[in-house]
């Protein structure tokens, strides 16, 4: 467990990085933490929350990952920060390293500045917000490029597997972000964190707008690309069809003179061959204009 402990005037801000759970039971036997809220903060899946439990507020945020993983769930899209906190006390606890912690709190020590706890949590929470934007942006750029793959190039199914994976990922976001709502709105900021208060409420408002748009624009484009494909096997059938039609009466009378009936009149006749082979010639010639006149050619 890797522990970095900031001190401001009025609090101690410790900060674990992957505890065991001794470790983590040792923090709350010091600190008073409630026992199902610390059992919470070392569950690799637990989805966003916020609750208050003997003066200590308690919360989980999930942070998103950039990437371009097929396998989407909330393990491998996202990581938890677990924060517990009041006026005189804040911990955070994460699996992995997160650099926006590491800003925060070099804001604090090397700039002089004091920050309450509910600040730091308010930037902690515009940090997180932040991963959500990045990774719809990225999420953008990739829906404009299976756009194009789907109008300029012949789409594969592996187009399909990744506008779906996409659209997963999308929407397991949107989920996080709106049980998020939970958590922006139970702080309670004091007059001067108002303003970075409502940046990340008008931050979250945008994210959560983008989010369902792209979500729309994936709809749009798995229901795009089922078209494409109903309309190439159309085209398919159709070219059959057409062939069909033509050999359909050659086969027809090449079965009739195929049956090899002994008292058959028209195989004495000498001219019987040629003269099959021109009925057949206007016969297709028939079809080719009839088809021409239905404008299916």
């Amino acid at each position: 467990m890797a522990v970095k402990i900031i001190n401001q005037s009025n609090y101690e801000w410790i900060d674990l990085l992957n505890p065991t759970k001794e470790e983590m039971q040792k923090i709350a036997e010091k600190c008073n933490l409630n026992f199902y809220n610390l059992a919470d903060s070392l569950e690799p899946n637990h989805l966003p929350k916020f609750e208050t439990e003997n003066g200590i507020n308690f919360l989980i945020l999930r942070v998103v990952h950039k990437g371009d993983k097929k396998d989407t769930n909330i393990e491998s899209l996202s990581n938890k920060i677990a924060v517990f906190f009041n006026d005189s006390l804040l911990i955070t606890i994460h699996r992995i390293e997160m650099p926006f912690i590491d800003d925060i709190a070099n804001k604090c020590q090397s700039m002089g500045q004091t920050f309450s706890t509910n600040m730091v949590i308010i930037k902690i929470l515009k940090s997180v917000l932040q991963t959500y934007n990045d990774s719809i942006l990225q999420i953008i750029n990739r829906l404009e490029s299976y756009e194009n793959k789907l109008f300029l190039k012949d789409p594969s199914s592996k187009v399909l597997q990744s506008i779906y994976s996409l659209k997963r990922k999308t929407n397991l976001c949107t989920k996080l972000l709106i049980l998020s709502d939970e958590v922006i709105n139970s702080i309670k900021p004091s007059k001067q964190e108002k303003a970075a208060h409502q940046d990340a409420k008008d931050l979250y408002l945008k994210l959560t707008t983008l989010y369902e748009q792209v979500i729309d624009d994936l709809n749009n484009l798995l229901n795009l690309y089922i078209s494409l494909s109903s309309q190439k096997s159309n085209e398919i059938m159709k070219t059959l069809t057409i062939f069909s039609i033509f050999f359909m009466p050659l086969t027809f009378i090449a079965g009739i003179y195929g049956m090899n009936f002994h008292y058959m009149p028209e195989l004495e006749f000498k001219l019987g061959y040629p003269i099959i082979l021109l009925i057949m010639f206007i016969i297709t010639l028939i079809i080719y204009y009839w088809l021409k006149k239905k404008k299916w050619l």
